[in-house]
């Protein structure tokens, strides 16, 4: 069996993987909203990213120069006074500030063994159209896990057959995240009930009704909130703006007990008739709509179990961490605004973020199908006015649950 080149096949069934995985309906892409547009070059960094006001956005500057490494910049918002009648208005200028935020990105790979000459009775178009399906479902779950620990500040310590992501303390987890994970910003972390702290978290202090009406409260009264999502085909984004509370199934179940079922149907209702004329499919299955906040559930949950070492941000300007002890079982909800995540890609070796190739192995008896990507994530945070720093898109709430 010949050796296979780097054909034209091949690049085209690499575009070809890329937007088959883009279309799936994955956490990453639903959050992503539209096709990357141009955005003003900054220095020698040019930025080619997603719609602004979308939860996560996608940079591809990358994929045509060269580089590990993405920046974004953030102004800040002028609040000084104004310069009323004849006063000299020369020497009274604000001065413009700003903030970066940078993430790198690294390369992936995942193989499938084909089989031997017995079992490739098909041609080798037909044996990339399976990986495409097979590596292309593989990549975006991968994607969705590293997104949401990202998000969530944390790996937590739940695990499945389901679960590609290894647990924090593996040797490998670093290097697969590519960029650190950092835990909620101090403003940026609410607890279940009465609780004041992760570690003063008990059995009563689950997740309700209540509490999404506190962390709405939190949104209208912080100096600087996160911002609402604003997708583009939005018609009532500027009447009706809106943020995505991701709860796990157990906290859906706390939260359904807590409000009752008659309630909960308002709160469905709610949801369509805010996601009308609007087809996206964040409005899609079980959703409630209370104050605003778009509540779904996110399946593979963040959780620490009774007993759990915790990384949590103090109170202070520098997010400076300390380690605490979950005293009871928790699940993490978190709450998405816009710009919340950053999601960056780099040219795979093929001019574009993912590559594909086979190649025989065992003597010409097998063949071997390789997906290559080049990308990272991370959480977007930025140093506010204050010199505070801060997550600048999402919040984090942590409730106790009960495993059964």
């Amino acid at each position: 069996m010949p050796a296979f080149t780097k054909t034209q096949s091949e690049k085209l069934y690499g575009a070809a993987l890329l937007v088959h995985t883009r279309r799936q309906n994955s956490f990453v892409n639903m959050m992503t909203g539209s096709a990357p547009k141009h955005v003003t070059k900054d220095k020698n960094k040019g930025k080619g990213q997603s719609e602004k006001g979308a939860p996560i956005i996608r940079i591809t500057d990358l994929e045509s120069v060269a580089g590990d490494t993405v920046e974004m910049n953030l102004f800040h918002n002028l609040n000084g006074l104004p310069t009323m009648g004849d006063k000299k208005l020369e020497g009274r200028g604000e001065t413009l500030s700003q903030t970066a935020f940078e993430l790198s990105i690294d390369q992936g790979r995942k193989n499938v063994d084909s089989g031997g000459k017995m079992e490739q009775k098909r041609t080798r178009h037909q044996l990339v159209g399976v990986a495409k399906s097979l590596l292309g479902h593989y990549y975006n779950n991968l994607q969705d896990e590293k997104a949401m620990y990202h998000l969530a500040g944390a790996r937590g310590s739940f695990i499945d057959e389901g679960i590609i992501m290894p647990l924090e303390d593996h040797k490998e987890f670093a290097e697969i995240m590519v960029n650190s994970i950092m835990p909620p910003t101090y403003q940026r972390h609410l607890f279940g009930g009465d609780a004041s702290s992760f570690e003063t978290i008990d059995a009563a202090d689950i997740m309700t009704l209540e509490k999404v009406d506190d962390l709405a409260l939190t949104l209208e009264e912080q100096a600087n909130p996160i911002k609402n999502i604003e997708f583009e085909a939005d018609q009532m984004a500027n009447e009706s703006p809106f943020y995505i509370l991701f709860v796990t199934p157990r906290q859906w179940d706390d939260l359904w007990a807590s409000a009752g079922e008659r309630k909960i149907q308002e709160l469905m209702a709610r949801a369509i008739r805010r996601g009308q004329g609007f087809s996206h499919p964040v409005f899609k299955g079980d959703v409630i709509m209370w104050r605003n906040i778009l509540v779904r559930k996110y399946k593979k949950p963040v959780r620490f179990y009774a007993g759990d070492t915790v990384t949590v941000s103090n109170n202070d300007l520098a997010a400076t961490t300390k380690e605490v002890t979950a005293a009871v079982d928790i699940d993490r909800a978190i709450l998405l605004g816009g710009q919340a995540l950053a999601y960056a890609h780099g040219n795979s070796g093929t001019g574009g973020h993912f590559s594909l190739s086979t190649k025989p192995t065992d003597h010409g008896n097998g063949r071997e199908t390789v997906i290559i990507w080049m990308d990272g994530c991370k959480k977007v945070r930025f140093e506010e006015k204050s010199g505070r720093m801060n997550d600048f898109g999402n919040m984090v709430l942590d409730t106790a649950v009960t495993l059964h």
